[in-house]
């Protein structure tokens, strides 16, 4: 791991090396889905909880390597304790909006030149990973929905709580892999992790697990469309 850090650098120095020859622009769509753990969550992933996703992007890509992305994810997430074995009888449920605004800097694993030297497009598949920074934006919504007799053990305070942050810095990061078919199309596969640093985002944390963080996910697919690109043949 620690080579493989020390490599990065090099990397991308000899990725904006060749970035006047290598870069250019493009736009796209992500249509997927979301999906949470945290406070109202027995697994990592609760299938059945899945909603949809979807998104715009705009990329730069300094080199065949290196680029970077700006984006706007929206969709929902929901937890509800009755699908969990073990958190059945507590009741809660939640669900929010998401607004993710965010920036990464992808690593293009087998990148290669576009165009052949005579000016031919190549189509080429390549894996690539990605980090970044983003702010996400919420609106949750929690309730109790048990018994009288079960609301004392399991509540500490009232649903919804109060004095929970909706806003939220995130670290978004993942893992895609892109088909350029066309001079002008790129198809995709995409799904990332976003940490929030924080319990607030389920709308539960004194009657949750304050010690465990929350999380979430967006997958699908990707096209995007190139607006710019010099080494094009016109």
């Amino acid at each position: 791991m620690k080579k493989l850090l020390l490599l990065l650098p090099l990397v991308l120095v000899l990725s904006l090396a060749t970035a006047q020859r290598n870069s250019y622009f493009e736009a796209g769509f992500l249509f997927g889905l979301t999906n949470y753990s945290g406070d109202v969550s027995d697994a990592a992933i609760e299938i059945s909880e899945t909603q949809p996703g979807y998104g715009v992007y705009f990329r730069y890509h300094f080199s065949r390597y290196i680029s970077a992305k700006a984006h706007i994810y929206s969709g929902s997430i929901a937890g509800d304790d009755a699908n969990s074995r073990s958190l059945k009888e507590r009741s809660f449920r939640f669900s929010t909006s998401i607004l993710e605004f965010g920036t990464v800097v992808e690593w293009k694993v087998l990148g290669r030149e576009r165009y052949s030297n005579t000016g031919i497009h190549n189509f080429f598949v390549t894996p690539y990973v990605f980090a970044g920074l983003g702010l996400s934006v919420t609106d949750p919504k929690a309730e109790y929905y048990g018994t009288i007799a079960n609301r004392e053990k399991y509540l500490k305070t009232d649903l919804p709580e109060d004095g929970l942050n909706h806003n939220f810095l995130l670290v978004p990061m993942g893992v895609g892999l892109r088909a350029d078919i066309l001079d002008r199309l790129v198809l995709g596969l995409e799904g990332g992790w976003r940490p929030v640093f924080s319990d607030d985002l389920d709308g539960i944390r004194t009657n949750g697990n304050p010690g465990k963080g929350d999380w979430y996910y967006f997958a699908g697919i990707t096209v995007s469309f190139i607006l710019s690109d010099p080494k094009r043949k016109h």
